[in-house]
């Protein structure tokens, strides 16, 4: 949806916060989200960028954006995020109003420069996000099911995907048993480091999307950069990425291969459903994304 297709009331909360009448409004594509999003400017010469979305696109999503809204309203201001302007919710319609950021999101698959600032936001984060308080943020291994159990679900749907996964399920489901107690861990992470969740900009590189925050351990949003690599499909392997992190150097390389097989599983799994309401290439992203992981698997000797 274009944002000015969205409701009155949302477009007349976003000219009175910026002051004036909206003299440009560019519409972006992307992201994992049927609502409108766009980078706004108003006569005024202020600007900002807007994302929203109403239940009746998506039931999850509305709940999504309050979540972002209340966390980065605890998150302080630091060059590597973003800031939160104004929130817009009555109750079906939710939008949030966020600085806009110059800059765009790095390109895939991933490059080995653009890895190397991804990590280097990270790893500013890091102490950035130990020091925040949200005991009401879920933790990881009570809502992330792509980690915990939600691989379990392809047992019963063999039939529907590849022969490859039933001729590995059970050492693919060795590994995956042992991800839940990985993820144990009470530190913020961001939960979904992807490249579209990052604006590179001239000396400011922000991690954006904050609305799938989990509490886990601290090492896991480095373990998510090396994934998408392979979900990505990136000539960098999630192995290497995994290796050349330095917060990551202490773990053992079979660590990312027991996220991978939990992950790909799950995601494998789940490309057999049906699209949720306004999301209708979530099923074949799913299909990528496990495939890519397979490719992954097989070259850490998973054959």
């Amino acid at each position: 949806m274009d944002f000015a297709s969205a409701p009155d009331s949302v477009r007349d909360w976003a000219n009175d916060h910026l002051g004036g009448d909206l003299s440009a409004v560019t519409d972006c594509v992307g992201g994992m989200s049927p609502g409108p999003a766009a980078r706004l400017r108003s006569s005024s010469g202020r600007t900002a960028f807007v994302k929203a979305c109403g239940p009746e696109l998506n039931p999850v999503t509305p709940e999504l954006l309050r979540d972002e809204a209340r966390i980065l309203a605890c998150l302080p201001d630091h060059p590597n995020l973003p800031r939160l302007l104004d929130v817009y919710d009555d109750g079906n319609w939710v939008a949030l109003l966020i600085e806009d950021l110059p800059g765009a999101v790095p390109d895939v698959p991933w490059s080995s420069d653009d890895l190397r600032r991804a990590n280097d936001v990270l790893s500013a984060l890091r102490p950035v996000l130990d020091g925040i308080s949200a005991d009401w943020v879920p933790l990881a291994t009570e809502n992330a099911p792509i980690f915990t159990d939600g691989w379990k679900l392809l047992a019963d749907r063999l039939d529907q995907v590849d022969p490859w996964w039933a001729r590995h399920h059970d050492a693919l489901a060795a590994h995956a048993e042992r991800a839940a107690a990985l993820i144990n861990g009470e530190t913020l992470l961001h939960w979904d480091i992807r490249a579209d969740n990052m604006i590179f900009g001239d000396g400011r590189d922000v991690l954006i999307d904050w609305g799938q925050v989990r509490r886990g351990a601290d090492w896991i949003d480095h373990a998510l950069l090396a994934m998408d690599c392979a979900m990505s499909g990136a000539s960098i392997s999630a192995a290497t990425c995994f290796a050349r992190q330095p917060d990551l150097a202490d773990r053992d390389p079979s660590d990312l291969i027991v996220l991978m097989a939990s992950a790909a599983m799950t995601l494998a799994a789940r490309s057999t459903e049906e699209a949720p309401p306004g999301l209708p290439t979530i099923v074949a992203t799913r299909a990528r994304w496990a495939e890519n992981l397979r490719r992954e698997l097989e070259s850490c000797g998973i054959r």
